[in-house]
């Protein structure tokens, strides 16, 4: 099982934490059809348009942790005896590790250094974005950036997940690990798709700012630029919609939403799937919608061709989409945003901005390095670990510092 893939999760507002494992050597490629897929777990790159180098894990092992700090085997092949079968499930999920005292995660290759961590390369790209909008090639386009972070000696995934995961209770933290495709870490706000039987759910989120966490929302000024950011999503989800003719969907907002340090502006929009009978719409729109203008720009391929020509990143799974797939009867996607590769000796961060008429390029420079500070806060220790459940995590690990 040394080529297996793993993925730790836990979703926003939630207590469990999950845990699967693909046993097979090389998880399923392809589009995605939600009505038709097995219960898993999809990850997708940002450059996937089509769908087809979508990833999906299959759920050889499920297993759960409750609030009490106890495991659940959900269901799969994997039988544990006690808990020392999740130490070994982890200590053969990857043949690469960085000692042989650490928990093993999947490596991938990546150049030691890249043009897209520059600031004179990043400022230079927005102001070709802006003179392209200005001549009228695209309304928005999101352009990102790296930042390289050197590993502490110490350094280890797990207690990376579990301070993640105590900082952002209100977003998607995942932690996944695919042969070939290396280790990734994030907590992203972005819900892309929500999909039940029953309803179907998506937002847009835009604008951003840094915030005092102990401020009340109700204090927020938004600016022009990041309303009209914003507003840019919410058109796009609509234009989409009316392309497949539906016109049945209760919108709510804009309004604040928190994320860690800083707040966007988030549109809400449902569906009703039993009153328009349409069970395939959630495939439907997975399909319209990524990547979203909130990751990519408008019109999208006027913008992706910008982002190939200008960015000079690879962006492998930033700001494609991730999430567990018909699991207890539901689909939940997240736009795979605030997040970092874990290499042998470093972590890559990688932040965006969305690039408008209005926009200055020292202040998007200035809003990449706010992302990407929310992730170094977590990886510097800032945050203390949440004592029973937590404990038990870290002693599932292996025998890892």
């Amino acid at each position: 099982m040394a080529k297996a893939s793993a993925v730790v999760w836990r979703c926003p507002r939630e207590k469990q934490i999950h845990f699967l494992a693909d046993l097979s050597l090389n998880p399923t490629k392809g589009r995605i059809d939600l009505q038709k897929c097995e219960m898993g777990f999809a990850i997708s790159p940002f450059m996937n348009p089509e769908g087809n180098e979508t990833l999906f894990l299959k759920a050889d092992v499920h297993m759960v942790m409750m609030e009490d700090g106890t495991w659940n085997m959900e269901n799969g092949r994997w039988k544990m005896e006690d808990e020392s079968g999740m130490e070994k499930l982890w200590a053969e999920v990857g043949n690469h590790s960085k000692s042989n005292d650490k928990m093993p995660y999947h490596l991938n290759l990546r150049p030691d250094t890249e043009i897209s961590g520059e600031k004179s390369h990043f400022i230079r790209m927005v102001e070709n974005g802006i003179n392209a909008i200005e001549e009228g090639e695209f309304n928005k386009v999101v352009s990102a950036r790296t930042l390289d972070k050197p590993l502490s000696e110490d350094f280890d995934v797990i207690d990376q997940f579990q301070r993640m995961e105590q900082a952002y209770p209100d977003a998607f933290v995942n932690l996944v690990s695919i042969p070939g495709r290396g280790t990734w870490m994030g907590a992203t706000p972005e819900l892309l798709i929500d999909s039940t039987a029953d309803q179907f759910r998506t937002v847009s989120l835009a604008g951003t700012q840094p915030f005092p966490e102990d401020a009340d929302l109700s204090e927020a000024v938004w600016n022009q630029k990041e309303i009209e950011e914003q507003a840019m999503v919410s058109r796009y989800i609509i234009e989409q919609f009316k392309t497949i003719r539906l016109r049945e969907f209760e919108e709510t907002g804009p309004r604040s939403v928190r994320a860690g340090n800083m707040i966007h502006l988030k549109t809400e929009y449902t569906v009703d799937l039993n009153k328009v009978h349409f069970p395939e719409l959630g495939s439907v729109m997975l399909h319209l919608l990524h990547p979203t203008s909130a990751v990519c720009g408008m019109p999208k391929f006027s913008a992706l061709r910008f982002i190939a020509a200008n960015e000079h990143l690879k962006r492998e799974f930033y700001s494609g989409f991730l999430g567990p797939v018909n699991l207890e009867g539901a689909t939940r996607l997240y736009v795979n945003l605030r997040c970092m590769q874990i290499l042998r000796t470093r972590a890559v961060l990688y932040a965006g901005a969305g690039i408008t008429h209005d926009s200055i390029p020292e202040k998007e420079w200035e809003e990449t390095a706010l992302k990407c500070q929310t992730l170094l806060d977590v990886m510097n220790g800032g945050i203390s670990r949440r004592d029973a459940r937590l404990q038990h995590l870290k002693k599932s690990k292996g025998t890892g510092r």
